[in-house]
């Protein structure tokens, strides 16, 4: 069965769906925690179209549409159900369903067994789709359709508007990588005090934390020349913080400030409450905080307008929509009570990136410094250059034998823990001979969100490679081409001006379900590859499109005008006023904040900036201010 989906609208309390079906199939909408099918009222249209109607006030008898989600789907045949032959004959992507719900029925350490997944016999695999007997993979939907989304949504407001019950359209994919669409049906009462989410546990979680903080902030002294370096999602310090702390160090400011470090991962499984007061006592003594990526702690506390907390956030740019840049889709963060709104700075790559990364963090452009990135300072520097290059050809020989292709994708999924690829993408038979043909060796640099690695046959290992666990900015410099797709990776990698490739077979799907932030097709410095066939033959022919990249691409380093990082540290912890750095107030730049943005007072700088240190940015990168 197949249907063609041309249009969704809502026509008062009617939903609406027309369609064209070549073998008179039929839409239903089918809740899976309820096991409920809700049927549409048929009508012919114009061209031998039809469309589905349902009145959503009489779609349970007498009663509303129930909340919930409701899938756009067609049932599956009751002939197809005799037999898991018979259901495979009639649904060939059915397969994939079935696997994915053994698994997931099976103890998480065994769902990776194969013999434990073995075990479960047709029958049971039969009896899993016969208890939700709906199937989403012979819908399609028009590209308009899919775009016009946002302006689907629909919320029914009733009872003096203090209630609404709202239809959601949602965008998924199922385990063959195909787009379904869900419409989420839900009930709201209104919120007098958006502010504070009344009776919710997190609510409840951040007046603990609120309480705890506010004792420790009352309790211990704040040390005005305490610098914390603290990271929330891994055991290490991220380049950025390495960099910006080292830089510290040769500047002599450790014998002035207190720097301390904290690192954990709090996304690791159960954390204990110990851990999380002492992230509150290290944040509660710091005069200067620097985070990296998504600290959670600060959803919880506001750290105090005497902090100065500075995202060095990893990322140059690239495309995926992230922080409030996806405000409104799964998993955006809360208009008020977010992180992101905690920063009093954070530093970007160029001027051109503060509109950029002010929508990501909704903080206002005055706030985003434009330093660079401190993990590349010396990222162009030839002795750097030739020391990578020397250690990866070290570990790796084959790397002088033949062009080297790096691939760096980003994660699909939520989040940390639900970080996957869809390596079905990549046939790597056929990618394994295009390398044996064109002399190349082809490297698997996987996101580190990413647990499952790619599955390289031993017949392939001598030109497939995973290195994961390996440093992505030393292989650049071994790289003859960079291959990614949504990530900000190739960032860094244009300021060695090698070309890069973005590999996007699930663009549309990534599009509507993670979000861009900008569109790849029209910004991406390099070819563009919707389709395996076109990614090995743009591979294969090194037809490497030349594309001037945007200057929002480029990072300052390629000015060779000084450190991010002096930058950075001048800024933020001297007061100074860098060339280039703060952006110049206008007229509508946005009101003031919580945070307090502005340079320390005259009295903060006289007893933390040593006298004679001075950074010159239009002289050499060795320049220190180390005191003698």
């Amino acid at each position: 069965m197949s249907l063609d989906v041309h249009q969704i609208r809502w026509r008062s309390s009617y939903l609406e769906i027309d369609y064209s079906s070549k073998d008179d199939g039929v839409p239903w909408l089918y809740c899976v925690g309820r096991r409920q099918f809700v049927p549409f009222e048929i009508v012919e249209i114009a061209n031998g179209d039809r469309r589905a109607r349902l009145n959503v006030v009489l779609g349970n008898g007498r009663e509303v549409l129930p909340g919930g989600q409701w899938i756009i789907c067609e049932k599956i045949k009751e002939s197809a159900l005799v037999s898991l032959e018979a259901l495979y004959a009639e649904y060939p992507l059915m397969p994939q369903r079935v696997d994915y719900d053994v698994r997931h029925r099976l103890p998480a350490k065994l769902r990776n067994d194969e013999a434990a997944v073995a075990q479960y016999g047709d029958e049971k695999r039969l009896a899993l789709v016969a208890r939700h007997p709906y199937v989403t993979s012979g819908i399609t939907y028009d590209d308009e359709v899919l775009q016009r989304l946002d302006n689907t949504d629909r919320v029914f407001r009733y009872g003096k508007n203090h209630y609404a019950y709202t239809g959601v359209f949602v965008p998924k994919t199922n385990r063959a990588g195909i787009i379904y669409l869900a419409l989420h049906m839900q009930f709201f009462e209104r919120n007098k005090t958006p502010r504070h989410r009344q009776g919710s546990r997190r609510q409840k979680q951040k007046d603990i934390f609120a309480a705890a903080y506010s004792a420790m902030t009352r309790l211990v002294p704040r040390k005005g020349n305490r610098i914390l370096f603290l990271k929330e999602n891994g055991d290490g310090p991220t380049e950025n913080m390495e960099a910006l702390q080292r830089r510290m160090i040769e500047r002599g400011m450790d014998k002035r400030f207190d720097i301390r470090t904290r690192y954990r991962n709090v996304f690791s499984g159960r954390q204990n409450v110990v851990a999380w007061l002492r992230d509150l006592y290290e944040i509660a003594r710091s005069r200067y905080i620097f985070i990296d990526d998504y600290t959670p702690v600060f959803n919880f506390i506001d750290p105090g307008d005497d902090v100065t907390l500075t995202q060095i956030w990893h990322a140059g740019v690239g495309f995926k929509s992230v922080g409030y840049a996806r405000f409104g889709l799964k998993g955006s963060p809360d208009p008020y009570n977010s992180a992101h709104r905690r920063y009093t700075y954070a530093l970007v790559g160029n001027e051109h990136l503060r509109r950029i990364y002010s929508e990501v963090f909704g903080i206002e452009e005055s706030a985003l410094l434009a330093t660079g990135m401190p993990r590349l300072d010396h990222f162009l520097d030839e002795k750097v250059e030739k020391e990578y290059r020397r250690e990866m050809v070290d570990k790796y020989p084959w790397a002088t034998k033949g062009r080297v292709i790096v691939f760096a994708p980003t994660f699909r999924g939520a989040g940390q823990r639900t970080a996957y690829y869809p390596y079905d993408e990549i046939d790597m038979d056929r990618l394994y001979r295009m390398c044996v043909e064109t002399d190349t060796y082809f490297v698997f640099e996987m996101h580190h969100f990413i647990r499952k690695r790619p599955e390289i046959p031993a017949e392939y290992a001598d030109r497939l490679f995973d290195l994961s666990d390996e440093s992505l900015t030393k292989l650049f410099f071994i790289a003859d081409v960079l291959v990614t797709d949504y990530s900000s990776c190739f960032y860094d990698y244009l300021l060695l001006k090698k070309p890069v490739v973005f590999f996007t077979p699930d663009k549309t799907a990534y599009s509507l379900i993670r979000g861009v932030q900008r569109s790849i097709d029209e910004m991406a410095p390099g070819v563009v590859c919707d389709t395996f066939d076109e990614f090995l033959d743009v591979l294969r022919t090194r037809h490497y499109e030349t594309v001037a990249p945007h200057p929002s691409s480029i990072d300052r380093a390629a000015e060779r005008s000084g450190l991010a990082s002096d930058r950075a540290i001048d800024t933020i912890i001297y007061g100074k006023d860098v060339p280039g750095v703060r952006k110049r107030a206008v007229a509508g730049d946005g009101a003031a904040g919580s945070r307090r943005f502005g340079r320390p007072s005259e009295a903060e700088r006289e007893t933390t900036e040593p006298s004679d240190s001075e950074v010159f940015y239009e002289g050499s990168a060795d320049d220190s201010d180390e005191e003698e």
